[in-house]
């Protein structure tokens, strides 16, 4: 008898604290992850790293996650290398394809890559051009996917980190 009423109570104590927190959850104000990455964001700092003797840095990126699924990602890069003219060479990077969130990473496959000359002088269409090339070698074995493991996402901020390229990037909503 005593066994029967205190297994009742704590059936009854175990639906009580699952409504409650179900009502504090509800009232937290959060929004899921995926609804809170949805839009644009900007990388405000700019990004280097060399490889093969070829300094790259990265700037003006923009990433948009919209809710279908589909994303966007550009960016400005400048190539610096011994034989490059001072100033480097600077190409334009637009990226389109697919998202998708699993086990709180950020899956981005990349369907098509646009590699474009910011100038027009013929170093600058040659690197796009080899790029460009390269990219879609590239793309036609596999298409390329990104996992980025999301550290933190609200309304304001945006942080993800790439464990394969040890970079981490940060947005800023635009």
């Amino acid at each position: 008898m005593i066994y029967s009423s205190t297994h009742r109570f704590i059936s009854a104590f175990r639906v009580m604290i699952f409504t409650a927190a179900l009502a504090l959850a509800a009232c937290s104000g959060e929004v899921p992850v995926e609804k809170v990455i949805i839009g644009t964001w900007i990388q405000g700092t700019p990004m280097s790293m060399t490889s093969g003797g070829v300094q790259t840095t990265t700037t003006d990126t923009v990433l948009t996650l919209k809710k279908t699924g589909e994303g966007t990602l550009s960016r400005v890069l400048n190539l610096q290398s011994a034989g490059l003219p001072r100033e480097g060479v600077n190409l334009n990077v637009d990226l389109r394809g697919r998202w998708e969130l699993k086990d709180g990473q950020l899956i981005q496959t990349v369907e098509t890559t646009l590699i474009t000359p910011r100038t027009p002088d013929a170093l600058s269409v040659k690197w796009a051009e080899e790029l460009q090339k390269q990219e879609l070698q590239k793309q036609a074995v596999e298409p390329t996917a990104s996992v980025k493991i999301i550290i933190a996402a609200d309304k304001a901020q945006l942080i993800l980190q790439d464990t394969d390229r040890g970079i981490t990037d940060v947005y800023r909503r635009k």
